[in-house]
Order: C-alpha cells, then structure tokens, then sequence
C-alpha cells in the first residue's frame, strides 16, 4: 500500500500544481497558497510514506526499482520548490512564481517518469500524466468553487476553465483505460483476463475502478456544466464534491491495480 500512497499523493499534488497557471489572480493569494500548501503537504506524506518503508536507497521491491533514489530525489526538489512557491505567494515576489512552479512541476513530473515500469512505458506514462490532470482539474474546481463565496467579483470563466479541464481529463482517461483493456499492448496481455474474472480478487476492482472512477464522473458533467453556465457556482461546488470522491476512489484503483496486477489502468 505504500507504493498505492505514494503514486496517488504524488499525482494528486502535481494536478494541483498544473491546475495554477490556468486560474487568474483574481481568485486571491489564499487560493494559490492554500493549493500549493496542500500539494506540498502530499509530497511530503508520500516522500515520508516511502521513506519509511525503502528508506534513502531503497531495494528492488521498491517503486522505480533501481532508480528509486533519483524518484526521490525528485520528490524532495519538487516538495521544496513548492514550498518555496508557497512563500513566493506570501511574501509578493510576483517575479519567483513562475519559475518556481515551472520546477516544482519538472521535477514532480521527474519523479513521475523514474517510477513508471520499464514496460509497457509509453502506456504506463500516458496513464500518469492523465491521472495528473483528472486529479488536478477535480481538485481544484472543486477549491474554486468555494473562493467564489469570498472574492465576490471572480469571473465564472475561471470555473467554466477547469471545467473543461476535467472534462478532458475524464475523456483522456477513459480513452487510456479503454486502451489498456482493449488494446492489450505487450506486457499486458493478460489484462482483459484479469478485467473478464468479475469475482476475482483484481477483477472486481477493474469494474469497481471503471464505475466509480470513469461512468461515474460522467456522468455528472452535465450537471456541472450546466450549473456553471447558469452561475449557480453553489449547486456547481456541492456536485463537483461528489465528483472529486468518484475521481479519488477511481484513481485509488487504479494505483492498487497498477502496483498488485501488474498493469496501468
């Protein structure tokens, strides 16, 4: 479960991070503060997580295998740049934000790319990077939803932004899961096996991971989108908590799947 933790705290932190430059800075320093405070939070529980089951070195069970190290390396930089993104935002150095979350995000993404299997690679690195973004535009429509109870004159095409964002997340990784299951490329080729076992210890969890990760979401988009049109950025908020629950526990899946079957879903 460690490796579950980290891949997901790992996701889940970098999507925030993504998400920022997409928000204007009229939503207030709170909301870049408190995003950045929340993903460095989670690199901090995932480095913490892995640590205290690999260690520094780590050892051939460990994620990443061999480079497991460099992953964590990378994790640490990544936590400190946020940091320091975090106090940029503090303090008013307008000039340091850029930069700082343009390393921030190289160096999460760095992390990323060191921890995926050697095959198959370019499924298993499409699959981090879409979970990046579903994590990130569920999260943070989700926190932006609330800030329009505080800075009252905040445009609704910030929302109606990661709104589309997250649509595209959802079409992107349903498309992945589709490819996965379908496409059986090497490497995976016992993966429909696994998915057509329904009452098989792995095989439930692909269903349970495509019901309540992907049909799920879904199949609230609509009433997302229609809120947000119609500015009712209340009812918007309330239905894009539930859409964050369905998206965690998805991606919580899938992180299980990928580290106990074997294969990226």
């Amino acid at each position: 479960m460690t490796s579950v933790f980290f891949l997901f705290l790992l996701h889940l932190a970098l999507g925030l991070l993504a998400m920022l430059p997409f928000v204007p800075d009229r939503a207030g320093r709170n909301f870049f503060k408190f995003c950045s405070a929340a993903a460095a939070f989670m690199m901090a529980a995932a480095a913490w997580s892995a640590y205290r089951r690999f260690g520094l070195d780590g050892t051939v069970s460990a994620p990443g295998g061999a480079r497991y190290p460099s992953m964590m390396a990378a994790t640490l930089a990544s936590l400190a740049l946020t940091v320091l993104y975090n106090r940029a935002h503090h303090f008013g150095a307008r000039r340091l934000r850029a930069p700082l979350l343009a390393g921030a995000l190289a160096a999460g993404l760095g992390a990323v790319l060191l921890g995926t299997p050697a095959q198959p690679r370019l499924l298993a690195t499409v699959t981090d990077l879409t979970s990046i973004l579903l994590l990130g535009a569920a999260a943070s429509a989700m926190i932006l939803g609330h800030f329009y109870l505080v800075v009252l004159d905040l445009p609704i095409t910030a929302l109606r932004r990661l709104t589309v964002l997250l649509v595209v997340g959802l079409v992107l990784r349903a498309a992945v899961v589709a490819w996965a299951l379908a496409g059986t490329p090497e490497g995976l080729a016992d993966a429909r096996l696994i998915a057509a076992g329904l009452w098989s210890p792995d095989g439930i969890f692909v269903w349970m991971r495509i019901l309540f990760g992907l049909a799920g979401p879904l199949s609230l988009v609509w009433f997302i989108w229609k809120t947000v049109e119609i500015r009712s950025t209340q009812s918007a908020t309330g239905i894009l908590y539930v859409q964050l629950f369905l998206v965690m526990s998805g991606e919580l899946l899938a992180k299980y799947l990928r580290v106990a079957a074997g294969f990226p879903l």
